[in-house]
């Protein structure tokens, strides 16, 4: 098999069955699901019928998806791991596109593919993956997606998935970056991500801003070379004029950089999402008529 897929799971009972259903079989793969410490009844039950089924289950303490990825890693065999989150899905085909893009690229690390974020409206939100890893565009602003398709050796020499409060795929394309790891970007839609209300991260500003500085703290190389990467990027002019501009303004607020960087970056998908929230927003805050009683 080339392809491993690891699979955290933390109570996530509700979503698990449709993320492994759509791991296509024309492409066979070793898949890992690791229970994150569950105390979901449910959740337990499911996972006991996996194992039953021929699926490997690995058990550890709660210690969040970072780690519990890297627990699928240790484990498994394959030249190929591909990351999945138990709430996400993948596209038709992905897996093996993927697998071919590195078998044919072998000065490539790493391949990934586009992006759907859908929401339980079923509002749906196509998200084109980027060209390259850009060593400077990704000190500012993560485009790339969690479901990429590593080398193993090129994952586990970089350090794979390292922080425990989040961002830590952001911190692992920095890793890569830092390292001179090249991708391969494959024209076709390889997640879909669920989108629960509100996005876990991007509303709590005050730990975006924490984030951001642990990052800064960890890569500070890759900072310290922004001049020289900036000359080199491929990045869109606009996001290498504004995006250090609005880093630097102190008058703004976490809330309104993080907003903006991704209206620079991103300026429709931005206008899109931003309406189809307040679409979302008014259908729920509608009262209901009630009927008149005979």
């Amino acid at each position: 098999m080339r392809v491993a897929i690891v699979i955290p799971c933390y109570n996530d009972q509700r979503f698990l069955p449709e993320a492994l259903a759509t791991i296509d079989g024309e492409e066979p793969t070793e898949v890992v699901v690791v229970d994150d410490g569950s105390d979901d009844p449910a959740t337990l039950r499911l996972l006991d019928s996996l194992e039953q089924a021929g699926i490997r289950v690995l058990h550890q303490h709660n210690a969040g998806p970072a780690a519990a990825r890297m627990a699928g890693v240790a484990v498994s065999q394959a030249p190929y791991v591909l990351p999945l989150d138990a709430d996400d899905l993948l596209g038709p085909g992905s897996v093996r596109a993927l697998a071919d893009a590195l078998d044919a690229h072998p000065e490539a690390g790493v391949a990934w593919g586009d992006l759907e974020l859908f929401r339980p409206s079923g509002a749906r939100l196509f998200d084109r993956g980027p060209d390259s890893l850009d060593p400077w565009l990704i000190t500012f602003v993560n485009e790339l997606p969690l479901s990429a398709l590593f080398r193993r050796e090129v994952l586990l020499q970089a350090g794979g998935y390292q922080l425990r409060d989040g961002y830590e795929d952001w911190d692992l394309w920095m890793a890569l970056a830092e390292r001179g790891v090249r991708g391969v970007r494959v024209p076709r839609l390889v997640e879909r991500h669920r989108e629960h209300g509100a996005r876990r991260w991007s509303q709590d500003f005050s730990r975006h801003e924490r984030a951001l500085a642990v990052l800064r703290e960890r890569h500070e190389d890759l900072f310290a070379a922004r001049g020289a990467n900036r000359r080199r990027s491929a990045a869109p002019w606009r996001q290498r004029l504004l995006l250090p501009m609005i880093e630097a303004a102190a008058f703004l607020s976490v809330r309104n950089k993080y907003r903006l960087a991704h209206l620079v970056s991103h300026p429709l998908r931005f206008f899109r999402l931003q309406l189809q929230r307040r679409s979302e927003a008014r259908s729920t805050a509608r009262p209901h008529t009630r009927r008149n009683e005979p």
